[in-house]
């Protein structure tokens, strides 16, 4: 198991962001990766008010394909999510495990397009992301070790304020990239 504490912000000045972080950072990988989300017959996560506490899904990359199942746990005062716990194992043969989730009464619900680049700085991860359909955003990561989930959050809301963005607090993004996309679809209908 693995505890991932993050914050999300989107970013109009990507470029800019881009630069500072390559100042503080180095550059791990940059990849594609395609995120197919799935709900099992009788619980449909996306359901889950005000925003969903789980999610499982199928993830993409270049080299290799992981099976995943995320929870929230500790949801804060705002609604938003705490930390997560998160369960991956990797997948040999894609096609073959979309089979056997469909034949089980998995279906899939919405699949997310990103164009993600790794940074490491220091003890925290940063990903640089284009999302299709929705534009960019940056991730701050902990990854060292941390006294405890809210120092690690404390950290990575000032790690995104050192690179110029304003009011993190206040303008974080508490749900996922699915949930942001299905609500940008609502508003275009």
């Amino acid at each position: 198991m693995n505890i991932e504490v993050e914050v999300k912000v989107k970013i109009d000045n990507f470029r800019e962001i881009k630069k500072k972080v390559s100042t503080i950072g180095k550059l791990i990988k940059t990849i594609k990766q395609i995120d197919d989300y799935y709900i099992p017959c009788h619980r449909d996560f996306f359901a889950q008010k005000p925003h969903p506490t789980e999610w499982m899904r199928i993830k993409t990359n270049p080299d290799k394909t992981f099976f995943e199942y995320d929870r929230s746990m500790k949801r804060t005062e705002a609604g938003g999510q705490g930390y997560a716990e998160e369960y991956e194992t990797e997948i040999s043969n894609a096609g073959e495990f979309k089979k056997i989730l469909e034949f089980l009464d998995f279906k899939k619900v919405i699949t997310v397009e990103k164009q993600r680049e790794y940074w490491m700085c220091g003890n925290m991860e940063i990903a640089l992301d284009y999302i299709k359909g929705l534009g960019y955003f940056i991730e701050a990561e902990a990854k060292g070790n941390f006294k405890n989930t809210k120092e690690a959050k404390r950290t990575c809301i000032r790690l995104l304020e050192d690179l110029g963005i304003k009011d993190v607090e206040n303008n974080q993004i508490k749900t996922g990239y699915p949930q942001l996309l299905m609500a940008s679809w609502k508003k275009g209908k």
